[in-house]
């Protein structure tokens, strides 16, 4: 359990980027939270400051490095998991590999932009690993996730593809096995304009035995750009409740 000093410190706050994303992502996150929450986005090998590691290509492998970052805190002191689109369903497995090894579980779970494993009510998504370059670029560009300037870039397509194609491998080749529902809330964010509805978003409570909050914002996949301070605010109080 946590000692009285750990309750009264600050929750840490691991923010997981989504498909081909990087611990950048986050920055304006950080700069709108406030002091109660320590800000700690994590990087994932092939990009940011880990540019020059070989990205993975399994869940496995990504929930494995993530949890390597998150544990020496986690032992300690209260932390919280956000995660976006596929970050979302590796901060899940975090929390699950926390309890599968006897961790504390975090103060609460973050899913953004993501329905939960299993989902009965996702319609079936062609294979990505499948498009030709031109298809992956047009495919991530219309989902909002980059700005068409920067997709137009030959530098920057090709700095991202490899990784953008790793993420992808691991998500569509994942069977995650069945999980037990946690003992931990969880709160979705969604965009009013993304494929992930209500029916979808309320699938989660399948996985805890805590409260679900589901919270909509204006916007498609990456209506995150659009309401940082909203969503560091909706964080802070959750974790705030969660103490």
């Amino acid at each position: 359990m946590e000692d009285a000093a750990a309750r009264r410190g600050p929750t840490t706050l691991f923010c997981i980027p989504h498909a081909g994303g990087s611990a950048a992502y986050y920055t304006r996150l950080g700069q709108c939270l406030p002091a109660t929450v320590a800000f700690r986005p994590l990087e994932l090998p092939g990009r940011g400051r880990r540019l020059r590691e070989a990205p993975h290509t399994s869940m496995e492998a990504l929930t494995q490095d993530l949890f390597h970052h998150i544990r020496p805190v986690a032992q300690t002191a209260p932390y919280a998991l956000f995660g976006h689109s596929m970050g979302a369903l590796l901060a899940l497995q975090c929390a699950v590999r926390a309890r599968e090894s006897g961790v504390p579980l975090p103060r609460a779970l973050f899913i953004s932009a993501a329905s939960a494993p299993g989902c009965q009510e996702r319609p079936p998504i062609p294979p990505m690993t499948s498009l030709s370059p031109r298809q992956l670029w047009e495919s991530v560009v219309d989902m909002g996730g980059i700005p068409q300037d920067i997709a137009a870039s030959d530098e920057f397509r090709r700095y991202l593809e490899p990784v953008l194609r790793a993420d992808i491998t691991a998500l569509e080749d994942w069977l995650p096995a069945p999980m037990k529902p946690l003992p931990v809330p969880i709160t979705v964010f969604r965009g009013h304009q993304d494929v992930i509805t209500d029916d979808m978003a309320r699938q989660w409570q399948r996985l805890t035995t805590k409260e679900l909050r589901i919270r909509i914002f204006q916007g498609d996949h990456f209506y995150l750009r659009n309401h940082w301070e909203t969503l560091a605010d909706r964080i802070a109080r959750a974790c705030e409740a969660a103490a």
